[in-house]
């Protein structure tokens, strides 16, 4: 529904409160909202990244987000479940017997066990206490936990010299969690369970994304990877190379 023309501010305040909805817009749906041309939209959009409130990209913007923040593995728990289980169903397809798997940390990888633990000779190394403590119970599979200090806050362990051992390691897949990804990468906290992630990618022979929508739009401190260089990138709606 067209409206009629906005001063400037109105228009800004218009475009912003769409961003915050919507977290992207368009130049020729905002002309045709606006009741103006799309040269005056693109001047708006100049404005506004000038402002630092968003990112002109092709054809639109999207919003400028602040870089998300370390929750607890136990708040995580908690966070759409549903999705995190569909995602890990989708991922199970990939398993087979006798395979090495890289198992990155999070609640997302981390329901996948429950698929992993019904095939044989499974190998699987990860950096996630809970991850290689609920594996430690099938003799069907042996799980390699990378040495280093205990980060309480996300239960998992990282070093100097488990990034170097990690280094001489491969796998035949590589199952990836993320914190936050945008249109081009995707993001971790921090730069040492980002240069982990990043390993793992380099050194299995099959990458496989697996996150839910709710991080898309979000940046982090460290960026891992871009998202078309995944094999797969799995969330609620199941795309390859996106």
């Amino acid at each position: 529904m067209k409206l009629n023309k906005m001063f400037l501010e109105e228009r800004l305040k218009f475009i912003e409160s769409k961003l915050n909805k919507d977290y992207r817009v368009n130049v020729s749906d905002l002309a045709d909202d606006l009741n103006v041309s799309e040269v005056t939209i693109r001047k708006d959009l100049k404005e506004l990244e000038e402002k630092n409130i968003a990112k002109r990209t092709h054809g639109g913007a999207i919003k400028i987000q602040k870089n998300i923040k370390e929750l607890a593995v136990d708040n995580k728990k908690t966070i759409n479940i549903d999705l995190k289980k569909s995602i890990a169903l989708k991922a199970s397809k990939f398993l087979e017997d006798d395979i090495v798997i890289f198992l990155d940390s999070g609640t997302t990888t981390y329901m996948l066990v429950d698929y992993i633990k019904k095939y044989k000779n499974i190998e699987v190394i990860t950096y996630d206490l809970g991850i290689a403590y609920i594996l430690s119970d099938f003799e069907n599979i042996k799980t390699y936990l990378l040495g280093g200090y205990v980060d309480t806050k996300t239960r998992t362990l990282s070093s100097i010299d488990g990034l170097e051992n990690l280094s001489r390691l491969h796998a035949d897949i590589c199952f990836m969690g993320t914190d936050a990804y945008d249109e081009k990468f995707v993001y971790s906290t921090s730069e040492k369970k980002g240069r982990i992630k990043r390993k793992m990618i380099e050194n299995s022979n099959l990458s496989i994304m697996m996150t839910d929508s709710s991080k898309f739009g979000k940046t982090g401190f460290y960026s891992f990877n871009k998202c078309d260089e995944f094999d797969y990138f799995i969330t609620e709606d199941f795309k390859s190379n996106i």
